[in-house]
């Protein structure tokens, strides 16, 4: 299983550039799997630090989805992907975000503008659960 969060602050949103395969290029919401000694919070402490350099403070649970897709990896061989995510919207403290690659999985994060969200390349899975995300905000307001 996976876990994905989401961080917005003055209309922006924290996203990575993905590094790998299935969505090489594209901007994604930053996460990944649980390992398996690990609970939910303590991944999302985890990859929070480690993609973007910023400490989670508070962590509220959106949506669950699950994703099936078919890709062509390096090799142009055809592989198929399932994904059950958990989307967590957060709060963070930080001084300064990680923009460089890891030389994993992100080419280093960033923050966009939500007005420009349609300009830019979103992994398949992103731009439904940021839509949730934002029209959850909206009914808070």
């Amino acid at each position: 299983m996976w876990v994905y969060w989401i961080y917005i602050e003055n209309d922006k949103i924290l996203l990575i550039k993905k590094a790998r395969w299935p969505y090489i290029w594209m901007y994604d919401l930053p996460g990944w799997w649980i390992e398996y000694w690990e609970t939910i919070s303590e991944c999302l402490k985890r990859e929070i630090y480690e993609e973007t350099w910023t400490q989670l403070l508070n962590c509220n649970f959106i949506w669950n989805n699950e994703y099936i897709c078919e890709y062509m990896n390096p090799k142009n061989e055809p592989k198929k992907s399932h994904h059950i995510w958990f989307y967590y919207k957060v709060e963070l403290s930080y001084e300064n975000i990680k923009t460089w690659p890891d030389f994993e999985d992100s080419l280093g994060s960033e923050f966009i503008d939500i007005k420009e969200l349609d300009q830019i390349k979103l992994s398949p899975i992103a731009k439904p659960m940021i839509e949730k995300a934002l029209s959850m905000i909206d009914k808070s307001l």
